[in-house]
């Protein structure tokens, strides 16, 4: 049975669901049709390589995943074959589709190795500090008697989901990523953590 997120009783699955899950499916879908060429900007090559990346091994290693996934099993080599047999005007347009499609996949697989290569320690580092300081922070309050504020959890909650989402919706984002945008997306996540834990709600 296909998952839907209204049929999610939480609101924060149902909105990591659908940051996560059905925002990438609905980009690979729709983006190629608007943008065909989803091939990496050299900015954001530029903007990895800064950042202490081996942009030439880290594109050597995404290349055999992607062949091992897609291309040595004869996938993409089919789905090209099936889209490219359409008949009449929309041979070219069903063509130019899949052929984005496989693009933004490949991009996406770029994407993933190079946000691993950078964000993946420094979340650690920062996110696990955040939640611990957060839930002391909590105990100090529960010891004082002081009441948690729901709206900091809540609005904090979303947050912090949101952000996972976008982290889940990046690889596959039709712009350009830079710098400020994966900064902002950590800031936010971090300070979503720390708020949340600081404000947990048991429902108690």
């Amino acid at each position: 049975m296909a998952i839907h997120p209204v049929s999610v009783q939480n609101s924060f699955g149902s909105h990591f669901i659908l940051w996560s899950f059905f925002l990438p499916i609905l980009a690979l879908i729709f983006v190629p049709l608007v943008v065909p060429d989803q091939t990496l900007t050299q900015s954001e090559v530029e903007m990895v390589a800064a950042l202490g990346v081996d942009v030439a091994a880290m594109t050597q290693t995404v290349d055999q995943r992607f062949a091992s996934l897609f291309v040595e099993n004869g996938f993409m080599a089919k789905t090209q074959q099936f889209f490219g047999t359409s008949k009449g005007g929309i041979l070219d347009f069903s063509n130019s589709w899949i052929h984005g499609v496989w693009l933004m996949l490949y991009k996406a697989t770029w994407r993933f190795f190079a946000l691993k290569s950078i964000f993946l320690l420094p979340l650690l580092v920062l996110a696990i500090p955040a939640a611990v300081d957060g839930f002391m922070v909590r105990a100090t309050k529960k010891y004082r008697f002081e009441n948690s504020n729901p709206v900091f959890f809540y609005s904090s909650m979303h947050t912090m989901v949101l952000m996972f989402g976008m982290f889940a919706f990046l690889p596959l984002a039709p712009f350009s990523l830079s710098a400020i945008t994966l900064l902002t997306i950590i800031v936010l996540l971090i300070g979503g953590i720390w708020l949340t834990t600081s404000n947990f709600q048991t429902g108690t």
